[in-house]
């Protein structure tokens, strides 16, 4: 239960012991948007409080919670989120996002017009919103500029998805079955009360018309003359207001607010397409331009907002009747004037003027109208005479028009359904396959006329665009212009391979390709920065498509391995095995082992494979045959060993030399020993 009872939601009530309701945001015909603050969850949000005489009614209760949990249901970006749902004493409420941003109402009042890229960008999220809801079963039934907001980051957020229903629903009990804003509300809810998406449409046009022009497509001096004028009238082309509109974007909105349901786009889907594509093709000067007035206003530019139907019900349901080819079955109501016209005296003592009576052929209904009266002085008749005369008047006034009319009807309509005069609609054939296209189009009785060109979104064989675009009016057997898809232009993939890699990317880039180097490997046989290799998806690509290559590090350089002292067969293997040509000599080595690996060249380093590595294998010492130098004088015997390549050491154990010759030696004389080994003299 709240914590305060006051009528007047106002700061530190409490809502169900959660929500704590802060200051106002807004107030509108409906309810109080309060901030607040969920105390249960600590979160900011904005609180919707019904006002009292709604809440009173328990009818209304059951719709509004229902409506609510629909609503709450919807998770969308472009939806302002609906959290909670209650009800604390006399109090009905919603817990929702809150917002922080503004309405797109007070961006109309701040700038007057848009420009047309954000107006149709705003337009794009509110359908993106009406998609996602339309889907769900949820028509909102009151699209207008304050029910559009904007955060700071520009993102559309709609609000009061299923609210109008409860409240229309609430008010039908009292005879007011009009829902809505009247500036925006769609000719079937003023005549039949019946909304479904298309409704939202004919809103949203409104609302784009008004981004553009500043204004609204009607207005009058009390809300029932704008529901009448949406009734019968069809909305204005932009362009004819304010310039900077181009023929697309007058298409689009005269198409969208189409007086006939049928002749609207099928969906919301259909519509955000025909958005999205004139996002894309419009210059990007046009988008950028803030459409400027053609003639000034005389009621001003920003209009304010409009009444809400509720007050205008009553008057619609007793106005001047609306008389279809089709009889009385095709009557609608027309404002109240016409009656006050008929049956009611002023009080100056004066009568109204009888209805002016006027055969007006619409292009969709082709009804005879009874104009409302203008007022002047006139005779004065008894009450009942007038009540008994200005009906009778007024019928024979349009027995006569139909009369008169009736001669020239059958060839009117010839001429205006089938013949020459005959307007037709450009339906929405963008994206389709040529094929459904040139039938849809022929069954409008239009002419085809295509060309192809690329495209990078589009599949070959579809529709990328018409002129006129969808929903412009034509006369039978014009001329719609056809562009279709040949699908994604692609080039051929040039041969690289041998090719030098600055050539090859001169000519990649040329074709509008990307040259992408893929690691670099060595070759023995493709020069350095030369290309070894190229792959692609495919032999012809879209531009910007890659085109990998493998490019030439030229020879690999190979470590050589070091063999030296290892035995000559395995020196040979591994220097073989590592890529290598050997080479190879033998020498005498008194220390390196016979077979062994005595030096190799190079020993160390890198070559590359191929490359001779030469070794030298060890033959063993050298063997030389000892010379005799028994009783030679000592330095006899010490050149001759020398010579023959001996080291000689010569001892003298005897004392000191009597006769300086050798007695001994440690080696027998012709015997082979190693050359450089040391032979042992001993001197006497």
């Amino acid at each position: 239960m709240s914590s305060a009872t006051s009528t007047s939601p106002g700061i530190s009530l409490l809502l169900d012991d959660r929500y704590r309701v802060e200051e106002p945001i807004a107030r509108g015909g409906m309810a109080t948007v309060h901030r607040g603050h969920d105390q249960r969850l600590d979160r900011v949000v904005a609180l919707k409080i019904m006002h009292p005489h709604l809440a009173m009614d328990e009818d209304f209760r059951r719709r509004f919670g229902r409506e609510a949990r629909s609503a709450a249901r919807l998770a969308h970006r472009n939806v302002v989120g609906v959290f909670d749902q209650g009800e604390d004493e006399d109090r009905i409420y919603l817990a929702m996002e809150l917002i922080e941003g503004e309405t797109l109402r007070a961006r109309i009042v701040e700038r007057g017009r848009l420009t047309v890229g954000e107006s149709l960008e705003i337009t794009a999220q509110v359908l993106e919103a009406l998609v996602a809801a339309h889907g769900a079963g949820i028509v909102h039934r009151d699209i207008k500029p304050e029910n559009i907001l904007l955060d700071g980051q520009d993102t559309v957020k709609v609000a009061d998805f299923g609210l109008a229903r409860a409240i229309g629903a609430n008010n039908s009990s009292t005879g007011a079955a009009l829902l809505g804003t009247v500036a925006y509300i769609s000719p079937e809810v003023v005549t039949r009360g019946e909304a479904d998406e298309r409704s939202d449409l004919y809103s949203l046009g409104v609302v784009l018309f008004e981004m553009l022009t500043g204004r609204q497509p009607f207005r009058g001096e009390q809300p029932v003359h704008i529901a009448f004028q949406h009734v019968h009238e069809d909305i204005p082309a932009p362009s004819t207001l304010v310039s900077g509109i181009p023929r697309s974007l007058d298409s689009l909105i005269t198409w969208a607010c189409a007086r006939g349901v049928e002749q609207r786009p099928a969906s919301a889907a259909d519509l955000l397409k025909a958005v999205r594509e004139l996002l894309r093709t419009l210059p990007a000067a046009v988008l950028a331009a803030r459409p400027e007035e053609i003639e000034p206003s005389d009621t001003g530019d920003v209009p304010r907002p409009t009444s809400s139907l509720d007050e205008v019900a009553a008057d619609i349901s007793r106005g001047p009747r609306v008389f279809a080819p089709g009889g009385a079955d095709a009557e609608t109501a027309a404002p109240a004037a016409a009656d006050a016209g008929v049956e009611a005296e002023d009080e100056d003592g004066t009568d109204a003027e009888e209805p002016e009576v006027a055969a007006e052929e619409d292009e969709r209904t082709r009804s005879l109208v009874v104009r409302a009266p203008r007022a002047r002085r006139g005779r004065h008749l008894p009450v009942g005479a007038r009540r008994r005369s200005r009906p009778m008047a007024a019928l024979a006034a349009l027995s006569l028009v139909a009369v008169l009319a009736g001669g020239a009807w059958t060839g009117a309509d010839w001429y205006l359904e089938t013949g020459p005069g005959a307007d037709r609609t450009v339906p929405l054939v963008t994206g389709t396959p040529l094929q459904d296209a040139e039938a849809e189009l022929t069954a409008s009785d239009l002419t085809v006329r295509t060309q192809e060109r690329f495209d990078d979104t589009v599949p070959a064989g579809h529709v990328i665009s018409a002129e006129p675009s969808t929903g412009t009016t034509l006369k039978k057997g014009s001329d719609v212009h056809l562009v279709v898809s040949k699908g994604v232009e692609t080039f051929p993939v040039p041969a690289l391979e041998g090719t030098g890699l600055e050539e090859a990317r001169e000519q990649v880039e040329a074709l509008g390709l990307e040259l992408v180097e893929d690691e670099a490997e060595y070759s023995e046989t493709v020069p350095q920065g030369v290309v070894i290799s190229q792959s692609a998806d495919a032999e012809a690509l879209p531009e910007g498509g890659e085109v990998h290559v493998v490019v030439s590090q030229g020879r690999q350089p190979l470590a050589v391995p070091d063999q030296t002292g290892a035995p000559a067969a395995s020196a040979r293997s591994t220097l073989e095995a590592a890529g290598f040509r050997v080479t190879s000599a033998e020498a005498h080595s008194p220390s390196v082992p016979k077979g062994s690996v005595i030096s190799q060249s190079p020993a160390s380093g890198t070559l590359h494979r191929g490359d001779t590595v030469h070794i030298v294998t060890s033959l063993g010492p050298e063997m030389v045959t000892v010379p005799d130098v028994f009783k030679k004088p000592e330095a006899e015997a010490r050149s001759a060993l020398e010579a023959a390549g001996f080291t000689v050491e010569v001892v003298h154990d005897k004392g000191e030399p009597v006769f300086g010759q050798v007695y001994e030696q440690t080696a027998a004389a012709g015997s082979q020993q190693a050359k450089g080994s040391t032979i042992t003299i001993k001197v006497f």
